[in-house]
């Protein structure tokens, strides 16, 4: 009579590992804080990341820390606090918010993992999915020190129903380290799949599909929620039918492999749920099952291996019944191969070798009889490594710095710098190239700059080193100039040293123009004086060719691309695209209207004000408002030219505003383009407007005199003696004030 199987209630932590847990969340959230409010260097930051470590340091004494994330809650081994702790809950909260069902702290996690680690988790969450979810970017900016499951819910969640579901269910939940929750519809479903060879290779299949994109580890854990899920719902029914259920998972776990199949057992002994379970079915196979294990294996590996050996020992402890089912095996493998010519003496004679080890293992037969005794004593003194003192402390930090998540990445960084040093073949290192370009975005999202830029000038360098390699220069560089790099770049330099800038530009004027766009849409995001200034540098490098992509931004719908293109043009000079700027002066935000006016001002060409002036003389109302306000306010010393030529040209019966501003203007800058202009001002006679005209007067003879040189003063003498009544009394007036 088989004893059911327990469902063992959710336990609570010890007191002492309660205690740690709870001062571990406590230093995760007060580290959390601390990097993500100050900058890299201040104290808070490593002396919160060191209390976080010694915590880590404790609470892993005894092995890995297997954290199971569940909303407001955090377990360790489906063990959680006696007492709800706002420190956990909180820590809960934010792991959960990143989607991370479970998470597992190793010894070698400190204060630099823990720094990378809180900085991803201080992102937006939908920042760090759009970048590819927090289990892949930690897979790039982490290491071994902490490893992450990432609930997948686009599986877990799916809106249907039936044995596949379940399945699916079963598998995600199981690899992610989730909560299972399945109907009894979907339990069902699973019990009478027991009986279907076809569904059984196709739950097997989808399993194996799992684990090769999760890892080796990844098939043993979802057949392990497999059989305690259906062994729970066995141990409700009757005595034969929970005999019968455990002989069908028997059958179940012998379409495992030989690997497969020992990292299962390693559960039999485990003094929990998934041990009772896995001892209850290995207990339960049928000879006909294990035979069609040992058969399967064999087939597929041309022979019997030490694995299965071992794996068929430990099945089967009874040397007669090994025997039969060897023989069961071999029938069933040669069965399988149809019959073809000279298969089956391939098989029989396959089968003595099969039959002799499997059943009587042995080392001897296969290595020498020195090596054999050797071997025989190495299995007899077990030697409890952890125990072993022999090594010196600094001798074992030394050893573990070596394997710290640190050394991995620059491990990785110098593999793919040598890649592209050594690869000859063009095709292949196009495609090492392409490699290296998409690490050095996952660098950069997750903010590792200059790691990212150094991978980028490795291509560059080696790209041009070999001609067969420079037509793939363009399409890996282009993969740098995306927008992934490009909008979180402005961050970066805004405390960047200027060394890691000028290796910025340099990577920005190798890739070409595809990167002006990206840049141009950073700029007109960023509020940091000395990140624009950065950008502006590098955007007008490009010269020519930028002001060409600049020009096309001007219809961004955008507002903030729209005036940072009209900046640009100002920045890069010349009278090529003056005319895209006509649209931004009656354009609806004020700030791209005051661009505009200021780049038409300070462009100092006499095209660009004679642009102004026809614009200024097509709007009315507020338009028109906007633009003499924004040109009344610039005292720019490059826009004496710009007032020079409204003195001149400007209709001053209808811009009479606008005519005196530009007089007052040119008394500020005092060049010999506003010395002639307001001269010509101060000569103006308006029969027709005398009153403004005297005020026109007034305001050229008092610019004058506000400028002082001696040119300005010698007009002003000019004028009041060869002008006309009305310029002599304005020249004479001012020429007072001196004396």
């Amino acid at each position: 009579m088989t004893t059911p199987l327990p469902t063992p209630p959710r336990a609570t932590l010890p007191a002492d590992t309660a205690a740690s847990l709870a001062e571990f969340a406590r230093s995760c959230k007060a580290a959390a804080r601390a990097v993500s409010l100050y900058p890299g260097q201040h104290p808070a930051i490593g002396a919160s990341l060191a209390r976080l470590a010694e915590a880590t340091v404790r609470l892993t004494a005894d092995g890995p820390l297997q954290l199971q994330v569940r909303p407001g809650e955090l377990l360790v081994s489906n063990a959680g606090l006696s007492k709800p702790d706002q420190s956990v809950r909180e820590l809960a909260e934010l792991l959960h918010q990143h989607l991370i069902g479970a998470m597992t702290v190793n010894a070698g996690a400190d204060a630099g993992s823990w720094r990378t680690l809180l900085l991803l988790l201080s992102r937006p969450p939908d920042e760090v999915r759009n970048d590819g979810g927090i289990a892949h970017l930690w897979a790039t900016a982490g290491g071994p020190s902490v490893e992450i499951r990432e609930i997948d819910y686009v599986e877990v969640l799916r809106e249907k129903r039936g044995l596949i579901v379940a399945i699916d269910q079963i598998i995600a939940a199981a690899v992610d380290g989730t909560d299972l929750q399945l109907d009894d519809e979907s339990i069902d479903a699973l019990m009478a799949m027991l009986g279907d060879d076809a569904q059984l290779d196709e739950m097997m299949a989808r399993v194996q599909a799992a684990a090769d994109e999760r890892g080796a580890d990844a098939k043993t854990t979802a057949i392990l929620a497999l059989l305690r899920t259906m062994a729970e719902r066995a141990q409700k029914m009757a005595d034969g039918e929970l005999e019968a259920t455990l002989r069908k998972l028997g059958g179940l776990t012998a379409r495992l492999s030989a690997d497969e199949m020992l990292r299962l057992m390693a559960h039999r002994g485990d003094k929990s749920a998934d041990g009772e379970v896995v001892g209850a079915v290995l207990d339960s196979i049928e000879d006909e099952d294990v035979a069609s294990f040992v058969a399967s294996s064999v087939v597929a590996e041309r022979g019997a291996t030490a694995r299965l050996a071992h794996a068929f020992q430990a099945l089967v402890p009874d040397t007669d019944r090994r025997r039969r089912i060897a023989a069961l095996a071999e029938k069933e493998a040669t069965a399988g191969a149809g019959g073809a010519d000279g298969e089956d003496q391939v098989f029989e004679d396959l089968f003595d070798k099969v039959e002799s080890m499997v059943s009587s293992y042995s080392d001897t037969k296969y290595v020498s009889d020195e090596y054999g005794r050797e071997l025989w004593s190495a299995q007899t003194k077990a030697v409890d490594v952890e125990q072993t003192a022999d090594d010196p402390p600094e001798r074992v930090a030394a050893w573990l710095s070596s394997v710290n998540d640190g050394a991995l990445r620059g491990l990785d960084h110098q593999l793919l710098h040598d890649l592209l040093a050594i690869e000859e073949d063009p095709d292949r290192w196009r495609d090492v190239a392409d490699t290296t370009a998409a690490h050095a975005e996952d660098l950069v999202r997750v903010g590792y700059f200059e790691q990212a830029w150094e991978l980028a000038g490795a291509v560059i360098r080696h790209g041009q080193a070999v001609p067969e390699r420079t037509e793939f220069l363009p399409q890996v560089l282009q993969r740098f100039g995306r927008g992934t790099h490009m909008t979180r770049v402005a961050a970066h330099l805004r405390s960047a040293d200027d060394a890691a800038f000028k290796q910025f530009e340099q990577l920005c004027l190798s890739i070409g123009t595809p990167v002006i766009a990206p840049l141009a849409e950073a700029l007109s995001a960023e509020q940091d004086a000395r990140s624009r200034r950065r950008l502006r540098d590098v955007l007008v490098g490009f010269g020519a060719q930028g002001r060409a992509v600049v020009q096309q931004l001007m219809n961004a719908p955008n507002w903030e691309v729209r005036r940072t293109a009209a900046f640009l043009l100002r920045e890069f000079g010349g009278s090529e695209g003056l005319k895209e700027l006509i649209p931004l002066l009656t354009d609806d935000e004020p700030l791209v209207q005051r661009e505009a006016v200021q780049g038409l001002v300070l462009n100092g060409s006499t095209e660009a004000s004679a642009i102004f002036v026809n614009a200024l003389g097509t709007v009315s109302g507020r338009t028109r408002d906007t633009l003499v306000a924004e040109l009344v306010a610039i005292r720019d010393r490059r826009a004496s030219t710009f007032f020079a030529y409204l003195v001149r040209h400007l209709d001053r019966a209808k811009h009479h505003g606008v005519y005196l501003a530009s007089i007052e203007a040119l008394g500020t800058f005092g060049d010999s383009a506003s010395v002639e202009a307001l001269e010509l001002a101060l000569g103006v006679v308006n029969w027709w407007a005398p009153l403004r005209a005297r005020r026109a007067r007034t305001a050229a003879a008092a610019s004058l005199r506000k400028i002082g040189s001696p040119e300005a003063l010698d007009a002003l003498r000019r004028a009041a003696a060869t002008g006309n009544r009305s310029t002599r009394a304005a020249a004479r007036a001012e020429l007072a004030h001196l004396q």
